[in-house]
Order: structure tokens, then sequence, then C-alpha cells
């Protein structure tokens, strides 16, 4: 009778949570799809989550209380869990911004950056090229940015909070440190840097350090972008078009990226008809390697 009785108990339950991620669900589903906003989204969640704190205050049978504090309680954590897309709203289009690549000294090793510019409440992607050409900045692309993009951030940073996920820039340089074994000044002097992001210098950072402590030496100028592992293992990037792209303006004859990009570069050197020369590895062994062969060509 127990048993029958705590099945009884637990099926308004299930329904109570399966009706909640259903509603939840439906609302997400119209945000990610850019039918409403995140301010809009989060409206929504805030109003039923009012609407079930006053059933629960006029409901006077506790079955029903039981299903409706069940409600309000999923209601609250996932009105806290997507209440920071307020803090969000209006990044509509983002730019990529060339940059000079950063030439590690001594070593003829050049990292290849790519600026990012969110900009909010502007217009249109032409009125964000109307301002970036008035101030006279080189720029690559201007794109929309989603609310799947926005939503994917707003994760990523929540993650950080809760000290789930470690910044990008800093994860690359303990990976660096831990490769090379020590904390080396090129280091600290490109962490003391402004406007650093993404992970992508690891690989440059860590040839660099390599190469300033006599393990190899490098004569050829060697565009170089790539995240690593703590193992020396080398990592997909982003952005790789505008990095191409940024090797071809400043005359890099040379660009290594990681081997999982290797694809996507083919198909971007046959569209930008790149006379980059791209070559990939997959740990940094294959780098030094690869430098070592370029240079014994060039003696």
């Amino acid at each position: 009778m127990k048993n029958i009785s705590n099945q009884k108990r637990r099926l308004p339950n299930i329904v109570t949570i399966f009706l909640i991620f259903l509603y939840y669900g439906v609302f997400l589903l119209l945000y990610l799809q850019g039918v409403i906003g995140g301010i809009s989204f989060v409206a929504i969640l805030l109003i039923n989550l009012i609407i079930l704190l006053i059933v629960r205050i006029l409901l006077r049978k506790k079955i029903y209380k039981r299903n409706i504090t069940l409600a309000i309680s999923m209601m609250f954590l996932l009105f806290c869990f997507e209440l920071p897309l307020i803090f969000y709203e209006g990044t509509l289009h983002v730019a990529y911004i060339y940059k000079e690549p950063l030439h590690a000294r001594d070593t003829e090793i050049y990292l290849i950056g790519v600026e990012r510019v969110d900009f909010q409440y502007m217009e249109s992607i032409q009125s964000v090229e109307n301002l970036l050409i008035k101030q006279q900045v080189p720029f690559f692309d201007v794109a929309e940015i989603t609310n799947l993009e926005i939503y994917a951030s707003k994760n990523k940073q929540i993650l950080k909070w809760l000290h789930l996920q470690k910044n990008e820039v800093d994860e690359m340089k303990e990976n660096v440190i831990h490769y090379l074994g020590k904390e080396d000044e090129h280091i600290n002097d490109f962490f003391n840097q402004d406007n650093i992001g993404g992970n992508s210098a690891g690989l440059g950072l860590a040839l660099t350090g390599l190469i300033l402590r006599g393990d190899f030496q490098n004569n050829v100028a060697i565009a170089v972008t790539g995240a690593i592992s703590e193992n020396g293992d080398v990592l997909p990037i982003g952005v790789l078009k505008e990095k191409i792209l940024i090797a071809e303006k400043y005359g890099l004859p040379y660009l290594i990226i990681p081997t999982k990009n290797a694809e996507e570069a083919a198909q971007i050197q046959e569209e930008q008809k790149s006379n980059v020369k791209i070559l990939h590895v997959s740990h940094i062994d294959e780098a030094v390697q690869l430098i070592n062969e370029m240079n014994g060509k060039n003696k």
C-alpha cells in the first residue's frame, strides 16, 4: 500500500517537472531562433514565477501546494540561470580587426592574432562598417551576432563564475608554463599586454620559449597560431580565415596551424587565393621538427 501511495505522489511531481521544462523549452527555442530577445525571455520566466507564487498563496489543498512549490523552485532556478542574458542585450554585431603580428624577439616566430570588437545597439552591418571606415580602422569583416552565440557566451561565463571552466587566457598561460617547465620573461611580457583574448598564441609562445632557452634555432620568418595542452598537443583555433589573411598582408611566407584546422585552411586558401604556405601540426614536437627542416633547407 505504501508503494502505491508513493507512486501516486511521484506522478504529479513528474508531470509538474515535465510541464515546467516544456514551457521553458518552448520559449528558449523561440529565443535561440531570434523570435524573442533576451530581456523578453527573462521577463516571461519572471512573470511565470510571479504567477506561480500567487497561485501558491491562494491554494489551500496541500497536495496542490506541494506541486506548485516544486514548480516555483524549478522556475526560480531557471530564471536565475537565464538572468545574465539581460547583460548581453543589444550586442548585435561583431567586427574582426586587423592586428599586426607580434614578433617574438630573437626567434623569427610571429604570433598571429585577431582583435574582436562587439558593437551594441548599431542598426546594421553597414552602420558598423561606416563607423570603422570613418575612424580609419582596418577590418576584415562585420557580422551579426545570433542569439545562439550570445547564449553560448552566457553559459560559458556562468561556468567561469562557478569555477567550472578556466579563463582561456589563464589556461593558455598555465599550459605553456607547464610544458616549458618554468615561467619565462617572454611569457610575462606577452601576458602583460592589453587586449589579450583567446588561447591561440599558446603554440607560438611555447616555440619561442624553446628557442630562447637554446633547444633549437630558427632563422626563417614563420607565423604561428594554435592552442596547446599542458602536454604539448596542438588544439584547434577559430577565426582562421582572418589569420591567414594577416600572414598574407604582412608578407609572412609560412603559417603553422593545428592539424584539426587543416581542412578548413585548405578551403580558405582556395577561396582567397592565398600564397602563404600552410603547415599543420598536432604536437609541438612536430612544429620543432618542421622548423628544423625549414632552416636546414635555407642554410
